[in-house]
């Protein structure tokens, strides 16, 4: 007993222990926010898993420091236990923490859709080191060795390495998506979890590694650090939302799309599916009745169209699966300028400005129907004598290449902009307007890695731009631009 006070004289100059109870307390309100945000999402998921292992940091000190000592002197608490409970939770927060850390980096980077049997493996192997060091120093004897410089040496280069490994896992994927329509989101929950975990790691391995004096517990100050973090964490869930929680409105997967419309699109992929099977035995007799030819190849077409457009998907659900294929732009915008400007009742003509020659890389489908919704919106806003303009660029320098859809007609102000891309926010009147298309095109950008902005104001019109990530360096080719 006299040795463990003795230790505890000598080590405890930090913050007060009622403290160190509080920062658990902190780490475990900001985690657990996150975790409550969107408890299915194994992002969310896994950074609590995280949070709750780092928090075992502090947790051990109060009840080492503090809650033991006042144990041990009533006789509810023995000094060996102390040292053994001690002992193995600094070896949990020392081993396991920073695996966890990886994982997540490893959901961030989706590798666990885009690569699953190898994200199986990495998430088995990244925990196999702490297996090693846990042989080599018992996780029983963690507080002796705490003063044995191999093994600070050890915990440290160990802790860095991972922090290295998965810090640049989250840089590489936000310099990859930067683009994307999410990119935001990502970039904040990555900055909510980097700068407390850079602090900690500054501040608590090069003391014990480098024997440092008088720095034993500056690492507590991450305390402020945390406190920062939930400060952040509210102040973006009371605007843009944060780790897929928004309090003003409603919670979403802030990652990579969830199940909000998926129950709703299947009814409606069942009843289109009815149908569009009456739809098409009546474009057939109506081809045999002799009805003009361009008429019925326009119903065949889109009946196709619908057809094939269901059988891969949940109409304008979040779950997007594409099957990218180099697709012509140029002979795209020419059959929907055709098609909308050959409806009955055609009012603004739509035209081509500009189409580089260079194929894009898309789901042909997805990228179709987005334009079908982004034109007739376009159609609707410009009236019956204004105009709509089509137009693809690419830009080979900057890896990306955009489709235009532009509009003369009477354009929005800054709170409409800033809610037309959520699920039912709409406009218009009627009940066949259910404020789902925008929204549907916002997913299939997000699918496709790119982004969908809009420019707008009142009386101006309205441009809005399809943007996708191009990998590789597009050739020039010669550009065709029609009048």
């Amino acid at each position: 007993m006299g040795r463990v006070l003795t230790e505890i004289n000598v080590v405890m100059d930090g913050f007060p222990g009622e403290l160190m109870l509080l920062f658990t307390f902190l780490i475990w309100t900001v985690f657990t926010l996150i975790l409550v945000s969107n408890p299915r999402n194994p992002l969310n998921l896994w950074c609590f898993g995280s949070g709750i292992m780092f928090s075992v940091g502090t947790l051990k000190e109060y009840l080492f420091y503090t809650l033991g000592p006042a144990l041990i002197r009533r006789g509810l608490w023995s000094p060996a236990f102390s040292e053994l409970l001690y002992s193995l939770l600094s070896a949990a927060f020392y081993y396991l923490s920073m695996p966890a850390v990886v994982v997540f980096c490893l959901y961030f980077h989706r590798m666990d859709q885009t690569r699953p049997r190898l994200f199986r493996r990495m998430r088995t192997l990244v925990y196999l080191p702490s297996l090693l060091l846990a042989l080599i120093f018992p996780c029983t004897q963690t507080l002796a060795l705490q003063r044995d410089p191999a093994f600070c040496l050890a915990i440290g280069l160990y802790n860095w390495c991972y922090g290295l490994i998965g810090t640049g896992i989250l840089l590489h994927v936000l310099m990859e998506e930067r683009l994307s329509a999410n990119s935001r989101q990502r970039r904040l929950a990555a900055a909510s979890l980097l700068a407390p975990l850079w602090f900690w790691l500054v501040s608590a391995f090069p003391y014990h590694a480098l024997g440092i004096p008088n720095l034993s517990k500056l690492w507590q100050f991450n305390l402020i650090v945390v406190l920062f973090v939930l400060i952040y964490f509210l102040y973006h869930a009371f605007r843009e939302g944060i780790w897929g929680i928004r309090f003003r409105r409603e919670t979403y997967d802030w990652s990579s799309g969830g199940l909000v419309l998926e129950k709703n699109a299947q009814y409606v992929g069942h009843a289109l599916k009815n149908d569009l099977a009456k739809i098409e035995w009546c474009t057939e007799f109506l081809a045999a009745q002799g009805a003009p030819a361009r008429e019925v190849e326009i119903l065949r077409r889109s009946a196709a169209h619908l057809k094939q457009f269901i059988s891969r998907t949940q109409l304008y659900s979040q779950k997007i699966d594409l099957t990218p294929a180099p697709c012509d732009v140029g002979t795209l915008l020419r059959n929907l300028a055709e098609e909308f400007n050959g409806a009955p009742g055609a009012g603004a003509a739509v035209t081509v400005s500009f189409c580089d020659n260079e194929p894009l890389p898309c789901d042909e489908a997805h990228v179709e129907e987005a334009l079908r919704n982004l034109i007739a919106n376009a159609l609707e806003a410009a009236g019956k004598d204004g105009r709509v303009t089509l137009a693809y660029r690419t830009a080979p320098h900057r890896r990306c290449a955009t489709l235009t859809v532009s509009d003369n007609g009477c354009g929005m102000d800054a709170g409409m902009v800033k809610h037309i891309f959520e699920p039912y926010y709409t406009t218009k009147n009627g009940e066949q307007n259910l404020g789902l298309g925008l929204y549907y095109c916002w997913n299939v950008m997000i699918a496709h890695g790119g982004r969908i902005e809009v420019s707008s104001s009142p009386g101006t019109g309205s441009v809005f731009s399809l943007q996708f990530p191009i990998k590789r360096q597009i050739p020039r080719k010669e550009n065709v631009a029609w009048n």
